[in-house]
């Protein structure tokens, strides 16, 4: 569970990319995974990428406040899953070359 935590309120994906004029915010979250036996590994050395992954679901609530106004999912209860994905990965520096 995460309460109160500071964020940025952009107001929309563009004007985030662009570092345009936000707003200070808080977002709290409760999130609960399922257990998870699909396991996948990924690993391409020519693009220097590795990864493992555990495929599952997972459900979640929220609320955030922007501005004075407040924001909120319904019950973490009401919500579903379709997919969920949790892993490890490594890429760039710290791929190293022939590892």
């Amino acid at each position: 569970m995460v309460t109160n935590l500071s964020a940025l309120d952009y107001f929309s994906i563009p004007n985030a990319f662009s570092h345009g004029s936000f707003a200070p915010a808080t977002v709290s979250f409760q999130m609960h995974w399922a257990p998870g036996n699909n396991r996948q590994r990924v690993r391409d050395t020519v693009n220097g990428f590795d990864a493992d992954f555990v495929l599952n679901t997972a459900t979640m609530a929220w609320t955030a406040t922007s501005g004075g106004r407040v924001y909120q999912s319904d019950p973490e209860h009401t919500s579903f899953s379709l997919f969920a994905e949790v892993g490890h990965e490594r890429n760039g520096v710290f791929f190293p070359q022939g590892g």
